[in-house]
């Protein structure tokens, strides 16, 4: 069958308690809304059955598997439960596993039933985050070597690792040296790759606010410096400088610090499409962090034409190009860019990253990885078979069927003799991909033509 559809298992990192705000499943639905106009996929995507969650925009060709998982990030990085998982393994027949908890990495791989690579499930890391030395002291996340290692196994463990900026994988190569050998850190290197894209096409800029303002969406945690920003937001407003600052996030102790400011305003939301709103009303950006492995609120300021305002360091000046001249070295020159952006007006900024931080192209990026990464090892599966018998019993079953289930084939598959760790679901797949039948996701069933 020519380009049969792809069974992507998504496993998400979930930090919040409501899904719908939660950023990374945030990014998934992007991504899966694109992906799904290829008409090349069938994503099943995994949500905590105890975390609150309301149907939105999310396509709703992704099927949706609701399972127990830790509540907090920090547990769920350590937690993997292989007999759920197997259970889920034997319902379905993934070509790949999209994973974002990459710790997890080698658990995904290795659980599997069968003892040969080329039947496994491929194993894709999505890295959002990484165990740091730039994180010590300014976060709870702290100590955690034992996350670092698990980092690694699972990267090393993974069939390919997708970094979004060169910053991020230098930051766990760098750890990794301290750790890896000089082999280990090849093979890390070569399951990596890095492509910058972003979680927007175009964030519309309609009906901007008429007093020059600030976005702060950024966490007010300790590696983003938020005191620092808010300092300099004190020190010009102090100044007389006419000016708002529309704040997006925080925890309750902040918020209240920050409410008391007089040119702050605190709004919350429950629907990224309403936060994307407040957005668009905005003119600049600025922060301070020094621990960044993307950065996506950037990024959608970027995206909305905004000026930002930004530490030549980090992942920032992959974000706006190197030679950017808001890219400050000091708060003394972050006061005077920011001091001259509201002098001058200056309310909108074109980028030379645009192109490249453009959902389109991130999308594009992740389907040639996924495509290439989900290829089958062996090609005509169903022809190394080596009893004919076999091969006949196999064409007459199918010939009487226009669909039939995964369970339905693979019980008869058994009823041959073979047993799960020579016959897997993902092989079981191809065998059917090749006889012309496709995943149909509504239907769970596998449809010839």
């Amino acid at each position: 069958m020519q380009n049969p559809k792809l069974n992507v298992l998504i496993y998400p990192m979930l930090s919040v308690d409501h899904l719908n705000a939660d950023s990374n499943y945030i990014i998934i639905k992007q991504l899966c809304n694109e992906l799904l106009k290829t008409k090349r996929y069938n994503f099943f995507l995994i949500i905590d059955k105890d975390r609150n969650y309301v149907k939105d925009d999310l396509n709703s060709l992704v099927k949706i598997i609701k399972i127990p998982l830790p509540k907090s990030k920090k547990h769920q990085v350590i937690h993997f439960n292989s007999n759920l998982f197997r259970e889920l393994f034997k319902k379905y027949a993934f070509d790949l596993v999209w994973n974002n908890v990459v710790e997890q990495g080698h658990h995904f791989r290795y659980f599997q039933d069968t003892l040969l690579d080329s039947q496994r499930t491929k194993v894709i890391n999505y890295h959002h985050y990484v165990i740091h030395r730039s994180l010590e002291n300014l976060t709870n996340y702290l100590p955690c070597k034992h996350i670092l290692y698990d980092q690694l196994v699972g990267s090393l463990g993974a069939d390919l690792n997708y970094f979004h900026t060169q910053y991020c994988y230098n930051m766990l190569e760098e750890e990794a040296k301290d750790i890896l050998s000089d082999q280990s850190l090849e093979l890390l290197k070569s399951k990596s790759c890095i492509e910058l894209g972003g979680y927007a096409n175009k964030i519309p800029s309609e009906n901007k606010y008429d007093k020059f303002t600030f976005i702060y969406n950024h966490r007010l945690d300790g590696y983003k410096n938020w005191q620092i920003t808010f300092n300099q937001f004190d020190k010009l407003y102090d100044e007389g400088l006419d000016f708002q600052v529309i704040l997006t996030a925080g925890d309750k102790d902040n918020i209240n610090t920050i409410n008391q400011k007089p040119y702050t305003i605190v709004k919350s939301f429950t629907k990224h499409q309403d936060y994307i709103k407040e957005l668009s009303k905005c003119h600049a950006n600025t922060i301070n962090s020094t621990h960044e492995t993307y950065c996506i609120s950037i990024a959608e300021s970027i995206m909305n034409g905004q000026v930002v305002v930004l530490p030549n360091r980090c992942t920032f000046p992959e974000l706006v190009g190197a030679d950017d001249k808001y890219l400050f070295n000091n708060t003394e020159e972050q006061y005077e860019m920011l001091k001259e952006i509201i002098l001058n007006n200056i309310r909108q900024k074109q980028y030379k990253t645009h192109k490249q931080l453009k959902l389109t192209n991130h999308v594009n990026n992740i389907h040639n990885l996924f495509s290439e990464l989900a290829k089958p090892d062996k090609t005509d599966i169903f022809d190394r078979i080596k009893k004919q018998i076999t091969k006949d019993k196999i064409k007459a079953y199918l010939s009487k069927r226009n669909e039939v289930t995964l369970q339905e084939f693979r019980s008869y598959i058994f009823s041959l003799g073979y047993a799960s760790q020579s016959f897997p679901n993902i092989k079981i797949k191809y065998i059917l991909n090749e006889f012309g039948y496709d995943y149909n996701i509504n239907k769970d069933k596998y449809i010839y033509g």
